[in-house]
Order: C-alpha cells, then structure tokens, then sequence
C-alpha cells in the first residue's frame, strides 16, 4: 500500500466534465486523495499531511449524509455519513495507549501492595503492642490484564480498520487483522455493554467512537472505499457564508405570492441568497460561486446573465424597500461573487488571500447604485479551508473593504 508517495496519491480536481469527486477514495491497493478545484498543495510531506487532514476536516463539517459516501462494489451506493473523526481517534487512541485490555483484580496476602483494609481486618490477626494494633501481613489489590476478552478483540479490529483506511496518513505500520469471528450486531452488544458500566470518561469516549466505525462497517471486506462528495460547490457556499453571512438571513429574501380570483393564496419559496454580511450599517449581498475562472481565466467560466439578474434582484428589494430604513434612510448595499482560485498558481499568482477581478451589471440598470454592480472577487480555496469557523469579524473587515474600494459607484 505504501509503495506511492503521498504525493503521487494527491491530485486537485478539474470541474471539467466528471472530474469532480473532492475527498478520498480506495484505488486499488492505495488510497488517493483529491482535492477542490483551486486548492495549493503543499510541496513537503508534513505539510501535504496537514492539507489532508484539513480536507478531512471540512468535509466533516460541510457534508451532510446526502453528499457523502460509501461505495460498496462498483454500482450500489449507499448514502451515509463516514466517521471519519471515530478512525482518526482510534488511531491516536492507539498510539497512546496501545490496545484496550480488561484488568482483573483480585485479593492476596503480602506486606505491600494496595491494601484492602475492610478484607485486612476482616480475616487478618493483629498484633497488640503497647496498646497499638500493628498488622504484619495485609490483604491487597493486585490487578492482572485479560488480553482473552471479548472487548480487547472487538477494539483490535477497530484499530485495524482504522488502520487500513486512515493510518496511511501518519505511518506504513498497519497492524495484523484479528480473526474476530463476530458479527457486526455481537461487536456492537459487546462495546455498548462496557459503555454502560464504565465510569473512565476517556474509555467512554473510546468506546463511543468504536461504536461509530463498527455501525459503518460493511460485511464485504473487499469494499471500495470512497469518503467526500461530488458537489463541492455546497461545501463552497457553507464555507463562505459560516466565515461571513449571519446566521438569520431570512428577512433579506425577497417573497412572492399568488392571489386568485376565487380567492385563494399560494406564498413561492423564498429567492434565497448564499449569505447576508453586516458591516456598520451597510449590507453585501454575497453569492459564493464554485466556477472554474480562478483556475481557467476563460471568460465564458465567469457567473452568467442569470446568476447576475438575481444578485441586483436581491440587492434592489434590499435597498429600495422600507422595512430596511433606519433613521429614515435607505441602507448601502453591495453585491458580490465569491470564486474559488490558488494565489499561487499559475494564472493568477497574486499571493492575497482574496482578490479583485471586476464587476458586472445588466443592461436594464444604469449602474448608477452600488447594488446594481455586482463585483468578481476571487478567494484563496486553501486560505478559506484553514479558517472554516463561524463569522470571523477580521475576515469580514478585509472583504468589505476590498469591496467597497472597488466597488464602480
């Protein structure tokens, strides 16, 4: 498995036609890793490391069960989550603490040891001396390791399934496959009977993430393993709009309703923009766009007529309508699309972390507002993937400047 470096394993996807797949998928003997359009990967192996756990990272956090997968075999696909956090656990559990072994305690005679002083009086004689009680032998805890139960063995095929999928990342060291002889029902009844009984809030834990990976284990063990998804521009969209948009945008929607001649009323769901900054009063109505110019720079891959006709449609409602004044004024509001590129590469090596590229309008405006110019900003995929939080006020700071210095009007 480990023949191919880690950087031949590592690709950055094209948009182009199928090309699309953002995660890691099994390849015969060895796992490769695609990354998102735009992505800069790093040239050393402790930072392509890094890249990836990060990938895995955001994936996590953006993907929900409908975008990621499990392939079993070629053709059936089953759509549910991979915990992919429960392996990567497993595997510094592991390396810590090495495999998980029941000690047995039981009770002897010695002169040293942890002593059982309710046993100890109980059946041991005293000496009297001086009117003091001495104890010359004692009763005392010895504690021997069970390496013959049923949970040391289920947690041994954890680690080796954590293993096969996952340790590639930090180490060749894969550890022998257990013969378990246990069906993934009896593993599962095995770990949740130690849950229930544990008071170690680190073996909970343990336990907790063993019981995710044997509820995604397959009983084809020639599975193909796939872990990401095909519609990254989701993960794009969350991404931008958990850094900047606030999290109750739906008064910014514009609404539309049917009235009928008998009297009946239909409300249409709501025009919905990807997020809603806020900035000292003024309002960027931003749409985060996963299209291929940062990385092609060919026009025809710039956001079309449609995509712009909705983003001054959004900005309009917002900026003429009155329950959107205050103190008697209309607010300032400015449009944006936010693409993905690498500011290292080859088409655009500016090295910023967000970049201006121009605006665009429709011929039915004059461009004589703000929001009816609507400005291409590109932003670095690796950059936005190392800050994946919620609403970053410096970040904020940086895209409305870079907006409102460039914005035509």
């Amino acid at each position: 498995m480990m023949n191919n470096s880690l950087f031949d394993r590592c690709r950055t996807n094209t948009n182009i036609e199928s090309d699309v797949f953002v995660g890691i998928q099994r390849k015969g003997e060895y796992y490769e890793v695609s990354f998102p359009l735009g992505y800069h990967r790093s040239k050393d192996e402790k930072g392509l490391r890094k890249d990836i756990l990060s990938l895995i990272n955001v994936l996590a956090k953006n993907t929900d069960k409908k975008e990621s997968e499990i392939y079993v075999g070629l053709n059936q696909a089953e759509p549910t989550g991979i915990p992919v956090q429960a392996y990567l656990y497993l595997i510094k559990d592991f390396f810590e603490r090495g495999y998980y072994k029941e000690r047995d305690t039981y009770r002897q005679i010695a002169r040293r040891g942890k002593i059982d002083w309710s046993r100890t009086i109980k059946t041991q004689k005293p000496l009297l001396q001086d009117n003091e009680v001495y104890y010359l032998d004692f009763v005392v805890k010895k504690n021997t390791i069970n390496e013959d139960e049923l949970i040391t063995l289920v947690h041994k095929y954890c680690v080796y399934d954590s293993f096969e999928k996952f340790g590639w990342l930090f180490t060749p060291f894969v550890p022998p496959k257990p013969q378990i002889g246990l069906t993934r029902k009896m593993m599962l009844a095995v770990v949740n009977d130690k849950l229930q009984i544990t008071f170690n809030d680190r073996n909970k834990q343990l336990f907790k993430n063993m019981i995710a990976i044997i509820k995604a284990m397959k009983d084809d063990a020639e599975s193909d393993f796939r872990y990401g998804t095909y519609r990254f521009e989701y993960v794009w969209e969350k991404m931008i709009d958990r850094l900047f948009g606030i999290p109750e945008k739906e008064e910014y929607f514009p609404k539309t309703m049917w009235e009928l001649t008998d009297g009946r009323t239909h409300d249409n769901t709501f025009l919905e923009p990807d997020s809603i900054m806020l900035l000292n009063g003024k309002i960027y109505v931003l749409d985060a766009k996963y299209y291929k110019f940062g990385w092609s720079g060919v026009l025809r891959h710039l956001p079309e007529s449609t995509s712009i006709n909705k983003q001054i449609t959004y900005g309009e409602y917002i900026a003429e309508s009155e329950k959107f004044m205050r103190g008697g004024k209309h607010p300032i509001v400015y449009n944006a699309f936010i693409m993905p590129y690498d500011s290292l590469g080859k088409k655009f090596p500016t090295g910023t972390a967000i970049h201006y590229i121009g605006s665009t309008t429709s011929d039915w405006k004059h461009g004589k507002k703000k929001y009816e110019n609507v400005l291409g900003i590109l932003m670095d995929v690796k950059y936005l993937m190392g800050i994946d939080s919620r609403m970053d006020q410096s970040e904020i700071l940086k895209l409305a400047k870079l907006i409102e210095e460039n914005c035509p009007v």
